[in-house]
């Protein structure tokens, strides 16, 4: 009730201030604004993006280079175009503004983003932050969240058989953290919250840019952003008449097929349709006796959009869009070592363990893998005159089922039956403002949630004493409904003109209530237990086999007040220092051993955004440190529990990070970063593994955090030849990354060891861009990177590992028509 109390005042407050803003301006209205956009050498372009300063609203320009806005006098507009310089225009009275787009020969490209949900050029905005643009991503081959790591240093991604797990700064949700516990790093399409690690194998396609947000943003985003966020915007519909097509072939007979059409519904409508098909084989060879002989690991998905843009009245934007993807494919094949035959172990951890891991390696089933994802998603912005009103609402459904063969050898010992649903919905209503003094918003957040989770360990070894049914060896159903709701604000004060303070709040309440029931015992004992042979598994908690929780929390509410103190000073134009202090919260939940704890992280920082030489160097530098509490991690207890979520009692984080891009021709382009990472538990009670033997009590202080590379480093170069009337642009670009654990354990084969990772590509773009021709290698060593281990003792008593794609090559053809 108190939760609902606080919510439904902040309500009132926020409708009575609207109402006054509503009143006290009524006058003030926008005007139309229209004009072509030209390059210094009198091309029209098409695609321009035209956006408010401030504000989330804009448009972009047709093939013609034209372009229609509603804005009001005070009011400025910024262009930005790749290979441009940014330019910033005052409206004033002008009806009419034509502008000419200097192109970015000899100096640095400006990137407009929203990571404070206001439109500003990322070199201004006081956040460490990577940006990828959309043409990156399309250019690099990128599709999904795992391959974007590639391209932005500081994000680190766990493929977990079929949960993905991110990192940023070594904070994120490691180990699993279970299927219903949440992220720790906020991930966000338009506005639209993602929080299941299944659904984080949504498609990456048609989009205008990715920005990842690092440290906490509570203040500014959604929910559980205690290690940052990541903010993925879709190009939106406009008033151009336009049509895209892209198709992509390469080694492992990978195909992309990629789609867009744009189209105007008279004067204040627009539709943009938008999809994607990508497929491969299987990266590796399965092939022995008595296993599957074939490739695994191959890919298979589809996704599309469909995108409204609605203008009825001049100070009203409505925008809406329905998304669909489909995976189905293999399951992600995992190699596998028994370790119940190493007698040397017996009783033991397998701390300096090691052995060879191959490349190709034989499995007894590729399983299977499907996923079904459905979303629809919008924002209802209104301008008042002096603030802009905000309703952004999602909801997306996720029904998951498959088979992950887990021991990853033969013959087939142990592997896991999933089925997972969950509905997800999410409504945030702001209102913000910006004045040449202070710039400000307040808002407020609900969702809620509903998962249903049915998985179960198969013991496929035993079919033998079940006349050839396979038994399972346990089974849990997992109903999950949670709550959330918060009030946030924030605001910059502009001291002087040099001199900005910002101070940012968020209360939070979370409640969640658990449902379910466990296999009520295992398929060994008496002729008179009742058992569930794979594949008719348990249907609900209350049948007979299935026994109720026991002595366990089914019900649980967290409400935490996070904040957000810091300052930013322009030495002048092109130069921007800030330090702050931030702190981040995620809430508790459920195990199959009762509930935990919320984690808290408070993150202290600072920073400096720079341009020099004329524009053509910019370089950006951080030093932050993280102390932080009650860390939720993930450790396997026994077969009869599975897997449980550990609270590390204390643990910190402090890095340093530079990067940087230097013009030094008109042809000739670098870009490098530096990350230095450190990140330990101070204290982390908790259980470990041993084999054939129960959990023994360990205290993990002092070992590394999983996912966390002492050293990032990449670098990048691109050149541009002049060909007849096109341009051949050439470019390579590499990552190394120093050793890392993928787990907290730290055992010796969860050692990642160092790597380089090199892409290379060149593209043909015809003058005016109407078609670009190309090719494309990724990871030209080979090398074969460990994207997920663990070891599970007790009766299983298997080392697993995933590994990630080998060299890819390929050719890709553009249309834009």
């Amino acid at each position: 009730m108190k939760k609902n109390s606080i919510f439904s005042e902040f309500l009132k407050k926020l409708v009575l201030t609207i109402s006054t803003i509503l009143l006290t301006n009524s006058l003030i209205w926008a005007q139309t604004i229209s004009g072509t956009v030209k390059s210094d050498q009198g091309i029209k372009l098409l695609g321009v993006t035209v956006v408010i300063k401030g504000t989330t609203k804009g448009t972009t320009t047709d093939k013609d280079g034209k372009y229609v806005i509603e804005a009001r006098k005070n009011q400025t507009l910024i262009f930005s175009f790749v290979g441009y310089e940014l330019q910033e225009v005052a409206v004033g009275d002008k009806k009419q503004l034509d502008i000419t787009l200097k192109e970015a020969t000899e100096s640095l490209e400006e990137v407009v983003v929203t990571a404070e949900n206001r439109s500003v050029s990322a070199q201004k905005v006081p956040i460490t932050l990577d940006l990828v643009t959309g043409k990156t991503i399309q250019k690099q081959g990128v599709t999904d969240l795992v391959q974007l790591q590639a391209i932005a240093p500081s994000l680190n991604i766990i493929t977990n058989t079929i949960f993905n797990q991110i990192n940023v700064r070594g904070v994120g949700s490691n180990q699993g953290a279970a299927e219903l516990s949440d992220q720790a790093v906020t991930v966000g399409i338009d506005g639209e919250y993602i929080n299941r690690p299944v659904a984080l194998n949504a498609a990456l396609f048609d989009l205008d840019r990715v920005e990842v947000l690092k440290g906490p943003q509570g203040t500014l985003y959604g929910r559980n952003a205690t290690a940052g966020a990541v903010n993925i915007i879709a190009k939106k519909p406009t008033q151009t008449r336009e049509a895209d097509l892209g198709l992509s072939y390469g080694n492992y007979n990978s195909l992309k097929l990629n789609g867009m059409v744009n189209l105007p519904l008279g004067k204040i409508a627009a539709v943009r349709a938008a999809g994607i098909l990508n497929k491969h084989d299987g990266y590796r060879e399965s092939s022995g006796t008595g296993a599957f002989n074939g490739r695994i690991d191959n890919g298979n998905m589809w996704a599309a959009r469909l995108g409204l843009s609605v203008n009825p009245i001049k100070a009203l934007s409505i925008y809406v869009a329905g998304e669909l993807s489909k995976v189905d494919q293999q399951a992600p094949s995992q190699y596998g070592v028994p370790m119940g035959n190493l007698t040397e172990l017996k009783d033991k951890e397998p701390i300096s363990w090691t052995t060879t891991l191959p490349n190709d390696y034989p499995v007894a089933t590729a399983g299977f893998m499907k996923i079904d994802q459905s979303a629809i998603r919008g924002k209802i912005a209104y301008d008042f005159g002096k603030a802009i009103l905000s309703y952004t609402a999602g909801y997306r459904k996720v029904a998951m089922t498959g088979y992950q063969p887990l021991n990853g050898y033969v013959p087939e010992t142990n592997s896991f039956h999933n089925d997972i649903a969950s509905s997800t919905q999410s409504h945030e209503l702001r209102l913000n403002g910006e004045t040449a003094k202070l710039s400000w918003q307040v808002g407020g957040f609900y969702g809620d949630e509903d998962q249903n989770t049915a998985r179960g360990l198969l013991l496929v070894s035993a079919a033998g004493a079940f006349g050839g049914q396979v038994p399972f060896l346990n089974f849990f159903i997992r109903d999950v409904n949670s709550k959330t709701s918060a009030i946030f604000g924030q605001a910059t004060y502009n001291v002087n003109e040099k001199l900005g303070l910002t101070f940012g709040i968020r209360n939070t309440s979370d409640k969640k209530v658990l449902g379910g029931g466990n296999l009520a015992s295992a398929p060994f004992g008496p002729p008179s237990i009742i058992r569930f042979f794979y594949p008719n598994v348990p249907t609900s908690a209350t049948q007979a086999g299935m026994k109720p929780f026991e002595g366990i929390p089914t019900e649980g509410s967290w409400n935490r007040t996070t904040w957000l103190a810091g300052l930013e000073y322009k030495v002048d134009a092109n130069k921007l220092l800030f330090a702050k202090v931030s702190t981040g919260y995620k809430a508790g939940g459920f195990d199959n051993l009762g509930q935990y704890n919320p984690e808290s992280l408070t993150a202290y920082e600072i920073g400096s955004k720079n341009k020099f030489a004329n524009n053509k160097l910019r370089l950006n530098a951080s030093a932050f440190y993280y102390d932080y509490k009650d860390q939720q991690v993930t450790i396997f207890i026994s077969t009869a529990i599975g897997g449980a979520i550990q609270n590390a009692g204390v643990s910190t984080v402090k890095g340093l990070e530079i990067d940087g891009e230097y013009v030094a021709t008109r042809a000739d382009r670098f870009r490098f970063s530096v990350n230095f990472l450190d990140a330990k538990y101070d204290d982390l009670k908790t259980v470990a593994n041993r084999v054939g033997a129960a959990v023994i009590e360990r205290n993990l202080a002092g070992n590394v955090a999983p996912m966390a590379p002492k050293w990032t480093l990449t670098a990048g170069y691109n050149h541009d030849f002049k060909i007849g009337k096109g341009i051949l642009n050439a470019g390579i670009q590499t990552l190394f990354k120093s050793d890392y654990y993928t787990t907290a354990f730290n055992y010796a084969m969860d050692k990642q060891k160092a790597y380089t990772k090199t892409d290379i590509n060149l593209t043909y773009t015809t003058q005016g861009g109407k078609f670009d021709i190309g090719v494309f290698a990724q990871n030209i060593e080979d090398n074969r990177i460990i994207t997920f281990s663990g070891f599970n003792g007790g009766n299983i008593n298997t080392y697993n590992w995933i590994f990630g794609s080998p060299r890819l090559i390929g050719a890709q053809l553009n249309l834009h028509l």
